[in-house]
């Protein structure tokens, strides 16, 4: 079965009991168990909550462009990923031999796991972090150091740096890091790579950089490059612009890296429809701003939940949220996909969290209704 994103995160699993808590868990009374969930009384099957998609889609211009791209089908694609990849580059400033497509920026993460580490060689990521780059690494009989995120629950970058050692070729970043949601300051990583030496090639994963409130402490390595060669950054089209089902994602790096990343690409990985979606995605700017909005308040409102359920949240700089449920995850992930609502996987070794995408505000409603559902802590067996 071919790795994906969700295929990925349905293999992170444990966690165990801990904590106790009053009360229900949304600060409203207990909702009837026996009442039928939003999925089961609509018919509309579970709610996903597991992948961190964008729940309102994408912009009515993308579904338009691709309802005329449909009697293009039966070509493959030639001009569409030329009209991309300049479209891209001019987003970014960059040239177009500096963009390297992906079906997905999971394809970045593999083509980089197999072309940029050889075995006897290292990769060094956090932990917990996106697990894709270090499955795919260990694939290749690489070895994969992770590094504990620091008390603040950002990339460690000193103890990072430490790992690298003399064998590391290869750093994976995931900033905002995914499941956390956390952001790694730009300082940090900047003092990173000042010391690193110069055949450690690092990847910069900005999957849900459009999420993150804007800062002085944090700065996109697309929006102000870095003057190190082999940082590469990787973006996707599956977040922010509704994409996801279409697989695509893209690299940005010197034309050499670009190069050596691109060995052994699949031949059109990637289909017209996505490249000619993605096109009309980067200019409807309108649409993006809205999205970004629309998720800051939903993110908001979400957190105001936990705040009166008296929970514990990261501060999430994405499309979704890492929270203490207070109890065992194991159970909690259970009971919400016993009733039509799926979230993300425990995390190992973080017993008690779950990461919830954010959906529609129905789907948010219903997600908060059945975690209401759940008994006080203090009345479940330990």
């Amino acid at each position: 079965m071919a790795i994906s994103r969700r295929n990925l995160l349905r293999g992170l699993g444990g966690a165990a009991v801990g904590g106790a808590a009053v009360g229900t868990l949304s600060g409203t009374p207990v909702a009837d168990a026996s009442q039928p969930s939003w999925g089961e009384e609509h018919s509309r099957g579970p709610i996903f909550l597991d992948h961190n998609e964008n729940a309102y889609g994408p912009s009515e211009k993308v579904n338009a462009a691709i309802r005329n791209a449909i009697p293009g089908c039966n070509r493959y694609p030639h001009s569409e990923y030329e009209s991309l990849i300049s479209k891209i580059a001019a987003l970014h400033n960059v040239k177009s031999e500096q963009i390297l497509l992906g079906s997905g920026s999971i394809d970045v993460l593999r083509q980089a796991a197999v072309n940029l580490v050889r075995p006897g060689e290292k990769v060094v990521q956090a932990a917990p972090t996106f697990p894709a780059l270090g499955i795919f690494a260990r694939s290749q009989g690489v070895e994969v150091v992770d590094v504990p995120l620091n008390k603040r629950h950002q990339h460690d970058m000193e103890a990072m740096r430490v790992a690298v050692g003399n064998s590391a070729r290869l750093v994976y970043i995931c900033n905002p890091n995914n499941p956390t949601g956390t952001v790694t300051l730009r300082a940090d990583i900047d003092t990173f790579l000042s010391k690193l030496p110069d055949n450690v090639t690092v990847l910069v994963d900005e999957a849900y950089h459009h999420y993150v409130v804007p800062t002085s402490s944090y700065a996109s390595y697309l929006d102000r490059p870095s003057a190190n060669p082999r940082v590469l950054v990787c973006r996707t089209f599956s977040t922010v612009y509704g994409l996801a089902g279409l697989r695509i994602g893209y690299a940005v790096g010197s034309p050499e890296l670009v190069r050596q990343l691109s060995a052994g690409q699949l031949p059109y990985g990637m289909g017209t429809i996505a490249a000619i979606a993605a096109a009309a995605a980067i200019e409807d700017s309108d649409y993006l701003r809205l999205a970004v909005q629309r998720n800051a308040n939903d993110r908001q409102e979400f957190m105001n939940r936990i705040n009166v359920a008296m929970l514990r949240g990261y501060d999430s700089h994405t499309n979704f949220v890492f929270f203490d449920t207070m109890r065992s995850a194991d159970m909690v992930v259970d009971h919400l996909k016993s009733h039509g609502v799926i979230v993300a996987p425990p995390v190992p070794g973080i017993e008690r969290y779950i990461r919830v995408s954010l959906g529609t505000p129905p789907q948010m409603r219903e997600f908060w209704r059945v975690m209401d559902m759940l008994p006080p802590t203090g009345k479940m067996a330990m």
